[in-house]
């Protein structure tokens, strides 16, 4: 009897995940609010607080101990590891041989069917040329700046308030004013990041490269399979680079040649130009052994020819 395939969203694992992150939506605005105003009985918040965390609490400890319940369950092991023996010796990673430019372009142009292209954001720039960082969304989404500055502002209000004595008390404002000092702290390691990327997008170490867009079949996400421009594209090992967000996929054509700044080595951070704008991205960029059986099944795979639960 043949094992239908069980994609992201579909096994009880994920089900599981689903109603977990639920109850712990549901419990925590009753920790909030119990945290500021106390848990007695008799009181409004009190209520709503025990009863919020009552109901998350159920919730989370139950699917914590139905997961943990068909974790140890050994017909489930079994089930699970004949399943993905199934899938991976269907749909074997494809050999050297078959991981051609021509076949990871075809990839690259099935994958864009019915994507719709944006236009590209021009960067802004000072009077030397630089980029002015601090004003490019992309990059400030792509090390996640906006967000970490939100919640600091948003926990060091509500620390001044406890401390205020508007609402809560000092010493649980306190608390709060050391959890914004800690996202400060991350959102200007974060920013000094974007700042030395943003020097690498206008360095003097610039190459053409032949570039092909992949997207994870499931979650999206993008990839840039770099080849030198010059000569046989077969003849070199190919370099990956993952893209930070999805959004700066949506410009980008299947293929093309891109101006590639940053020095050509592994583990460094590249920035391809690509119709007139960077792409970025805050992961180092991996070159590609395609006689090894890791990489050839991540390349297969964002070729589309592997579902992600017969992954290794």
């Amino acid at each position: 009897m043949d094992t239908p395939p069980v994609g992201p969203g579909r096994g009880p694992e994920k089900w599981l995940l689903r109603v977990g992150v639920v109850g712990l939506f549901i419990a925590t605005p009753g920790v909030a609010v119990g945290y500021f105003e106390g848990f007695e009985d008799g009181t409004e918040a009190g209520a709503f607080a025990l009863v919020m965390m009552s109901i998350g609490g159920l919730l989370t400890g139950l699917t914590a101990l139905a997961g943990l319940a068909r974790r140890l369950d050994p017909e489930s092991r079994r089930e699970r590891r004949r399943r993905t023996a199934v899938l991976a010796s269907r749909r074997a990673p494809l050999a050297t041989a078959d991981l051609t430019y021509a076949t990871l372009l075809e990839a690259a142009m099935s994958s864009a069917c019915g994507a719709p292209r944006q236009q590209p954001l021009a960067p802004e720039t000072d009077d030397r040329g630089q980029l002015v960082w601090w004003r490019d969304r992309g990059l400030l989404t792509a090390f996640r700046l906006p967000g970490t500055a939100a919640t600091a502002v948003c926990t060091a209000l509500v620390g001044l308030g406890g401390v205020l004595h508007i609402f809560g008390g000092a010493g649980r404002g306190w608390v709060f004013l050391v959890a914004s000092a800690c996202c400060t702290v991350v959102g200007v390691f974060e920013a000094r990041r974007a700042r030395a990327l943003a020097r690498v997008a206008v360095s003097e170490d610039v190459r053409p490269m032949r570039w092909l867009l992949l997207r994870e079949p499931h979650d999206g996400d993008a990839y840039l399979v770099l080849y030198r421009a010059d000569g046989d594209p077969d003849e070199t090992a190919p370099m990956l680079l993952r893209i930070a967000t999805k959004r700066q996929a949506l410009r980008l054509a299947p293929a093309g040649v891109a101006d590639v700044h940053g020095l050509l080595r592994p583990d460094a951070a590249l920035v391809p130009w690509i119709d007139g704008s960077p792409v970025w991205t805050w992961h180092s960029v991996a070159t590609l052994d395609l006689t090894s059986e890791g990489d050839q099944w991540r390349l297969t795979y964002l070729t589309g020819s592997i579902p992600r639960d017969a992954r290794a």
